[in-house]
């Protein structure tokens, strides 16, 4: 009798857990905080991977505290098309004959490669922390909210804004008139050898090879340099409800790492195109952010479409090289005070990007190059 309660009890137990609703869902989860929805109510949030085989945008849902489908919306920001032209051009150049005259010894330039490629963009809805001043640490990837940025019902999300460049302008030209106002600097390598490294310098260069000419019965020097037209350049960010409304741009700002509610205020801590740490005040909405604070960095490397772009605010020349895991050495460049743009086009998997200043490295990360 005793075994057969223990029995009975077993399958009433397992028929009354049966009952309960079975959860499935796609993706990460990730949390809205109550003290940032309109009633108080924390919200879970699941984002599926962008597939980039079949060019599927990342889905976000948010669920209620029941598991019921509260929102559901496609990421605007990723799979939207364009295009990048590379134009690889090489010249002849004589360093010996060349003299004082360098520019005369020059060969013209002449088209080795002109390879136009199609890209999708890849989601640029950003996620960031939130701390409070009584030590709360909300979340380390905050992608939605409700009324962080105002008091209304609409959910939110902060977004990279980016212009896709048309096919037929050159990236440095556009990204010359749409700058904050740094210098755009040319790609300068540096070898070592102040003849050749003048050599690269006039010429604009990125690499060279030598070859044999049987014309002077000697090795010449065979120098390269892409031109590259269209692709994307990051403009600011926009805060953005789901409906695409878009309630707030900040222009000076192109990432937005951080928010700190402190002593009743809260600071949004962002890094600007100039390679500038920025604080804003948020308001009581989104039309009121100010700027209370801008503090340029040294430097900072970012990669956008085919290039790295080297942001250096200091007087003094730094040496950025490219290595790959296997110690070799791919782009030795000299990054003057502005910006620099290095071209990695044809790099595909992980390397070192070290920063050199007087000869000594001072800073080194791996970066991931597609």
């Amino acid at each position: 009798m005793k075994k057969l309660m223990i029995t009975l009890f077993t399958l009433l137990s397992v028929t009354a857990y049966g009952q309960d609703p079975v959860l499935t869902y796609s993706g990460n989860l990730y949390f809205i905080p109550g003290s940032m929805t309109k009633a108080g109510e924390s919200y879970l949030v699941t984002i599926t991977s962008h597939d980039y085989s079949t060019q599927t945008p990342r889905v976000f849902t948010i669920y209620d505290g029941d598991f019921n489908v509260v929102k559901k919306f496609t990421d605007p920001t990723s799979g939207i098309p364009y295009q990048e032209r590379r134009v690889l051009m090489s010249c002849l150049y004589d360093l010996e004959s060349a003299g004082t005259t360098r520019r005369a010894a020059m060969t013209d330039w002449a088209v080795e490669e002109d390879v136009t490629s199609d890209y999708v963009t890849d989601s640029k809805i950003q996620s960031f922390e939130l701390y409070d001043d009584n030590n709360n640490y909300h979340s380390r990837s905050l992608y939605l909210s409700q009324t962080f940025f105002n008091d209304d019902e609409d959910f939110e999300y902060v977004r990279t804004k980016y212009d896709i460049i048309p096919i037929t302008t050159k990236y440095e030209d556009y990204a010359k008139e749409h700058s904050t106002g740094e210098a755009i600097s040319s790609v300068s390598p540096s070898y070592g050898n102040e003849e050749i490294d003048a050599m690269m310098r006039e010429t604009g260069a990125e690499y060279y090879e030598t070859v044999w000419n049987e014309e002077k019965g000697k090795y010449v020097f065979k120098l390269f340099k892409n031109i590259i037209y269209g692709g994307l350049y990051r403009t600011g960010v926009e805060v953005v409800s789901l409906d695409g409304t878009v309630k707030a741009y900040l222009p000076g700002i192109t990432s937005f790492s951080s928010a700190y509610n402190f002593r009743g205020k809260c600071y949004i801590r962002g890094y600007g195109q100039d390679n500038t740490n920025v604080l804003y005040l948020l308001g009581s909405n989104t039309t009121d952010i100010k700027e209370v604070s801008r503090e340029k960095a040294p430097l900072s490397i970012e990669k956008i479409g085919n290039n790295l772009i080297v942001n250096n605010t200091q007087t003094e020349d730094q040496v950025v090289v490219v290595s790959n895991m296997g110690g070799q050495i791919l782009r030795n460049i000299k990054a003057a005070q502005g910006r620099t743009v290095i071209p990695v086009n044809g790099l595909k998997g992980v390397y070192n990007i070290t920063l050199f200043e007087r000869s000594n490295p001072v800073k080194s990360a791996k970066m991931i190059l597609k």
